[in-house]
């Protein structure tokens, strides 16, 4: 048994050392992992001192706030994904990230659970807008249930196919149409992303404040 876990060990110490840099930026580095808490952070302070700024204390029981977030790459780590096309020597592509999204094992961006329980443990709607396809939002659940982040309170607004893209999923939470016309009517506090895409103002003025960008090396649109 010993001896196989050092095999195990070994293997993936060897895979790791001929990953691209980018990758392995990612998983080995600590700068990531302190940039990850730091955004965190920050965006706890900000929404404190957004809807507190006099005492911090935030403890609400009847808002209509909500914050919006992306999955992949801000709540959810998918470099194991990565991995696993270099050891194959693949792209990306919808047929192997179909695979692995059935796997359910993304790990947890650093930072992610104290986040999380800051808005659940006052009361702001947590809406999760992702491009993961909404025939995978079980798999995507039953992943953050492994990570110990799920609550039945999150809404999912995953996509039914390519014409549904987030402007079309957000236009319908400022609206209350489509499949958010059962819930009320959200004010929208903040956004959490890590490509442009994820956010509605672009505006560079408004990160850091009510928009906050993770780093990902790893693939966007540039």
């Amino acid at each position: 048994m010993k001896l196989f876990l050092l095999f195990i060990i070994f293997n993936l110490s060897s895979i790791y050392g001929k990953l691209p840099n980018d990758v392995r930026w990612v998983i080995e580095s600590s700068e990531y992992e302190a940039l990850c808490h730091q955004i965190f952070n920050d965006a706890i302070y900000k929404l404190k001192k957004k809807i507190s700024p006099n005492n911090f204390s935030l403890n609400i029981v009847n808002n209509n706030y909500a914050v919006v977030l992306d999955l992949d790459e801000t709540i959810m780590d998918n470099s194991d994904y990565q991995v696993m096309l270099f050891d194959k020597n693949e792209k990306y592509n919808p047929e192997s990230w179909d695979e692995w999204v059935l796997k359910e094992d993304a790990k947890l961006v650093p930072g992610a659970r104290k986040y999380l329980n800051f808005l659940r443990d006052n009361n702001i709607q947590v809406i999760f807008l992702s491009n993961r396809m909404d025939k995978r939002v079980e798999e995507t659940k039953n992943n953050l249930k492994k990570l110990g982040v799920f609550s039945d309170n999150d809404i999912y607004l995953l996509r039914l196919d390519k014409a549904d893209k987030k402007n079309v999923r957000r236009a319908e939470i400022f609206n209350s149409t489509g499949r958010m016309k059962n819930y009320k009517n959200f004010k929208i506090i903040q956004y959490l992303g890590d490509a442009m895409g994820d956010f509605e103002d672009q505006n560079l003025d408004g990160f850091g404040m009510d928009n906050f960008v993770f780093p990902n090396p790893m693939y966007g649109k540039w």
